[in-house]
């Protein structure tokens, strides 16, 4: 019996390379776990004899019941195999790693030792263990010693067989990682607590297991080496790569964990010549083009809600959450993407947003575009698990009907000419597999079992081998009957009869009356006291049929099923080519149903770096508040306001996060190729975007709040250019008053003199005396009403500046002790008389004449007025 092991390590340091660094503390551990709960506890000990020679020394013997405990089986293993998938889920938060050694013939012997793959977080292709909305990328981070400045990058997601690879500055590495979001983060073995140090931020922004290699594997001859010999080239110029480039080190070290991880997948001689090395569906490195994307760093990323929120970390209340609405598993993840790298060029942005115009135009074109989508399944990763013989029957039916829905997805864009190039893509697709497509249906059923374990995969009809078992196993007893009547005609001998028993088989019974009119044919097979039992060649021949019809059917199918999947593994270029059209119609189509459901509007797009939008909204709380939401309009950098730095005053809770949330949305929606929630929006092109906005710390980094807000500050100083969009909330609030004031002030003036497009919500109300000394700022203040002593929160964004907060208000109504407030209201008027009011301020932003003649906070030579 075929039996299949898993192997399940919790590491420590000296076996990093293959589990996820932070274990260090956890027992070293290995479980067997094993489908057949008859085997001897003692296979245990005979486990490593069996693992490549190089895993010896990763595993040693240790208890089974931990694992248990992981996943709350209390010692209990009856079911753990089969419900293992489900259990995953628990093991994988927990750094556990999965060894799968699957032909296993016996007790005591290994038939194929190195068939084995290893099952990481960032090796999953089973789609029960994936997210299908996320990529699942294996990544690896390596930072040039002899250039501490160079760091190359690299991610894989095994499952579908992506494979980029980027060069960065090392500053910026922990920036690229967040983007990618991988799952696993593979390092290089840290030598010394330099090395460690330096790679420190890139593992903390992954916000995934970081696993260290070997010092070797990250050498740039030997990765590059590696690169060359799997994609068959004899330079890495075709990718875009030098062998001394660090993203191709990177690439290099990533590639050969992965094929010292998956040793032996895809290795199947039955399978087509393309596909029998290991990773084989792995695409060429594709290089992240630097300038084709705006660059938002992990804090933007988080600061926005792109993809969690700040409070729950849930996905719920995201942007993405209003924005995905595309119908299949790659449009997911490809939006996804779209949103986390929006574009970066106007002539990518205005393709990309024609299509959605197209679409939000055209309702007939996008429902039928979208109801061509329903019918298309995760095809990319179906392919990836058939390179790695890893499909199931469902799989291949899947990809039959996906691919069977090319030709509605081309005729659903009609003769759209946005889509003109998408419909000859698809032309083309759908005559090169439309074969395959038709094969499938043909042979396959439309409810196909999950496993081929007890058949049931292939028609009846299909095929004549499983046409003959299936009718052996059906009408053995019909045969017999027949063949029990000719031979009784045949011999004359009237009570002949046939019959079966477990010890003889079948057989044919005669009396000893009719003994003398046996025929010669006949071989006797066993004698009773008033008969004899005989066989003949024919009936043996029945019998062995018959007796192994049922595995012969499931062998006969398992062989029709192989050979389907390796005629799809041989199409590999087609499958991902059709994937990746399907996923950009799709995501498309997803982008043009928000627009039309949200009555969002298209953004004209510019070169310059104005900001100009009319009657803006939050896209997320837009579609939660509807018409109680208070829309708001941003100008910056325009003809009629040439100001670049806007500076938002009011109380709390009155919307001023919002607000400067709301603008850089916008402007990030914008260079998506999005419509925009807005009356009317013009957007100059960005290369980042930035955000400083909310209070957390990072203590086990050695981090206060203060110093994390000091130090996204500093990465917006030091980054952002007269094209970048900031915004800012709150800047020095996390020290006394003073210094406070005195950082946000200058950090103002440095925004003014770089010129980048800035909304800076802010406390300070001491800063607005900077829109009379720099033409670069304006005052915007939200609107509040008293009335009676009770305060209303209007949430409209007008020009000219505050000079109050309503700080104890907010209080009261937060729940503060009476006693305490009515202290608090005491206290303030106490300094307002000790400290003087504070120059009332017009509509338009400018001090009074007494005011403007008064002096500032610093004295002129300390400011930036001539900037």
């Amino acid at each position: 019996m075929s039996l299949e092991v898993l192997v399940i390590g919790c590491g420590n340091k000296k076996d990093l390379r293959l589990l996820p660094k932070g274990t260090e503390n956890v027992p070293r551990n290995q479980f067997r776990l094993d489908i057949d709960p008859a085997c001897k506890p003692d296979l245990l000990a005979d486990l490593n004899d069996g693992l490549p020679p190089d895993w010896v020394d990763k595993f040693d013997e240790i208890h089974a019941y931990e694992v248990l405990e992981h996943v709350g089986r209390q010692g209990d293993w009856r079911g753990f195999f089969e419900e293992f998938e489900g259990y995953w889920r628990a093991l994988k938060p927990n750094g556990f790693l999965i060894a799968s050694v699957p032909r296993y013939d016996s007790i005591w012997a290994w038939s194929d030792p190195g068939h084995t793959r290893v099952i990481s977080p960032g090796t999953l292709v089973d789609e029960a263990l994936l997210d299908d909305a996320r990529s699942n990328r294996l990544a690896a981070a390596w930072i040039d010693p002899a250039d501490a400045r160079a760091a190359g990058l690299a991610a894989i997601e095994l499952s579908t067989g992506e494979f980029l690879v980027d060069r960065c500055d090392a500053a910026l590495l922990p920036d690229a990682i967040a983007r990618l979001a991988p799952s696993e983060l593979l390092v290089p073995e840290a030598r010394a607590d330099d090395d460690r140090e330096a790679l420190r931020p890139a593992t903390s922004a992954a916000g995934c297991p970081a696993i260290e290699g070997p010092a070797w594997m990250f050498r740039g001859a030997d990765a590059a080496r590696v690169l060359r010999e799997h994609f068959g080239v004899r330079t890495l110029e075709p990718f875009d790569l030098a062998d001394d480039d660090p993203a191709a080190t990177a690439a290099g070290a990533l590639l050969r964990h992965l094929l010292d991880a998956q040793r032996g997948v895809g290795a199947d001689p039955s399978m087509p010549a393309p596909s029998r090395r290991p990773l084989a569906h792995l695409r060429p490195p594709r290089r992240v083009a630097r300038g084709a994307t705006v660059v938002l760093d992990a804090t933007t990323l988080r600061s926005l809600e792109v993809e969690r929120t700040l409070r729950s970390g849930g996905t719920e209340g995201t942007l993405l959450s209003v924005l995905q609405r595309a119908r299949t598993p790659m449009g997911r993840r490809l939006l996804r993407e779209w949103t986390c790298a929006p574009l970066g060029t106007r002539t990518a942005i205005m393709a990309r947003q024609g299509s959605v115009a197209a679409l939000v135009a055209d309702e007939a074109m996008r429902e039928a575009l979208r109801a061509a989508c329903d019918g298309v399944q995760d095809v990319a990763r179906i392919a990836g698990r058939m390179a790695m013989g890893r499909a199931t029957p469902r799989d291949l039916v899947a990809l039959g009907r996906s691919l069977g829905q090319a030709a509605a997805l081309r005729s659903a864009l009609g003769e759209a000419p946005a889509f003109a190039a998408a419909g000859e893509r698809l032309a083309a697709l759908a005559a090169a597999t439309g074969e395959l497509a038709a094969r499938i249906a043909r042979t396959c059923v439309e409810q196909p079992p999950a496993h081929l374990r007890d058949g049931g995969l292939v028609r009846d009809g299909a095929d004549p081998e499983v046409d003959e078992c299936r009718t052996l196993q059906r009408d053995a007893t019909g045969w017999m009957a027949g063949y029990q009547a000719r031979l009784a005609a045949d011999a004359g001998i009237p009570s002949l009869k046939i019959g079966y028993n477990r010890v003889f088989g079948y057989y044919i019974e005669v009396t000893h009356a009719h003994s003398a009119k046996v025929p010669a044919a006949f071989t006797r097979r066993q004698t009773l006291r008033n008969a004899e039992r005989y066989v003949t060649p024919e009936l043996k021949t029945f019998e062995d049929k018959v007796l192994s019809a049922e595995g012969r059917a499931i062998a006969r199918e398992r062989a029709v099923f192989e050979a389907l999947c390796a005629e799809a593994a041989a199409m590999m270029a087609d499958l991902a080519a059709f994937a990746d059209e399907v996923a950009a119609l799709d995501a498309a189509a997803g982008l043009a149903e928000t627009a039309a459901r949200l009555r969002w509007v298209r953004p004209e797009i510019v070169e310059e770096p104005v900001l100009d939008v009319t009657g803006g909204r939050h896209p997320v709380l837009d579609g939660l508040l509807r018409e109680r939401f208070v829309p708001n309009d941003v100008e910056l950098g325009t003809h009629a306001q040439p100001a670049r730095i806007a500076l938002i005053t009011g109380p709390n809770m009155a919307g001023k996060s919002t607000y400067i949330r709301q603008a850089a949305l916008i402007v990030l929606l914008a260079h998506v190729g999005s419509f925009v929630p807005a009356e009317r929006a013009v957007v100059g092109i960005a290369d980042r975007i930035f955000t400083r906005i909310g209070a957390s710390d990072e203590l086990h980094a050695g981090q206060s709040t203060f110093m994390v807000e000091m130090t996204e500050t500093a990465r917006i100083l030091n980054h952002a250019t007269a094209r970048s969009v900031v915004a800012l909330d709150e800047i020095g609030r996390g020290t006394s008053t003073l210094d406070g004031l005195s950082l946000a002030w200058a950090i103002t003036e440095h925004l003014a003199g770089a010129g980048p497009r800035t909304l800076f919500a802010t406390h300070y109300h001491e800063l607005t005396e900077l829109s009379d000394r720099l033409p670069q700022v304006r005052n915007l203040h939200v609107t509040v009403r008293e009335w009676k002593g009770d305060v209303v929160f209007l949430h409209r964004i007008a020009p000219g500046a505050t000079d109050r907060s309503y700080g104890i208000h907010v209080a009261q109504l937060a729940g503060i002790p009476r006693s305490v407030v009515a202290r608090a209201q005491q206290l303030l008027g106490t300094l307002e008389v000790q400290t003087g009011p504070r120059p009332a301020r017009g509509l338009r932003g400018r001090a009074s004449s007494a005011a403007a003649d008064a002096p500032g906070l610093f004295t002129p030579a300390e400011t930036m007025s001539d900037a």
